[in-house]
């Protein structure tokens, strides 16, 4: 019976994802394959002001410029002075967005934004759990068809994988 608690460990260890969605359950909906995207190795890589075709079946990492210099395509919906001096900004465009609910989740403290036609995008719900180690916020955006930004503002690191997927229906 003893060998049984370290294979439970093992086991334990070699699915981060699966760990960490105990730890998760102050978000009001599954962040299930969040966890399991953010802790993938691979992800599609954008630069900020890049493009990705279309939403992928996988962590999105975007790599970020100071936010004192970082030029987004338009105004955050927060208040510029509670962007820290200190953090990191960016944006990319979604190219093809067919319409319907989408979810992006971030692992840290940041603003998210989208736009679409020029306009910033109200969110429709939000969740977040402070005592995840994996994920910190989840938005939800009613998109319509065609391209969307999305524009993230005061992150602690100039790299940050979110996701970005059809919420699921209530």
């Amino acid at each position: 019976m003893n060998c049984l608690l370290p294979i439970a460990a093992l086991t334990a260890a070699a699915l981060p994802g699966a760990a960490r969605a105990e730890t998760c359950t102050g978000f009001q909906w599954s962040v299930a394959a969040e966890l399991s995207w953010i802790a993938a190795p691979d992800a599609e890589a954008v630069q900020t002001g890049g493009k990705i075709a279309s939403i992928p079946d996988k962590a999105v990492e975007l790599t970020l410029e100071p936010s004192p210099s970082a030029k987004l395509p338009m105004t955050p919906g927060i208040k510029k002075q509670a962007i820290p001096k200190d953090s990191f900004s960016g944006w990319f465009t979604i190219v093809d967005v067919a319409p319907g609910r989408y979810q992006i989740t971030i692992p840290n403290h940041s603003w998210i934004d989208v736009v679409q036609n020029n306009e910033l995008v109200s969110s429709t719900a939000f969740s977040g759990d402070k005592t995840c180690k994996g994920l910190r916020k989840s938005v939800q955006y009613e998109l319509g068809a065609g391209p969307a930004i999305v524009q993230i503002s005061g992150a602690p690191n100039k790299s940050m994988k979110l996701t970005i997927h059809a919420a699921e229906k209530k």
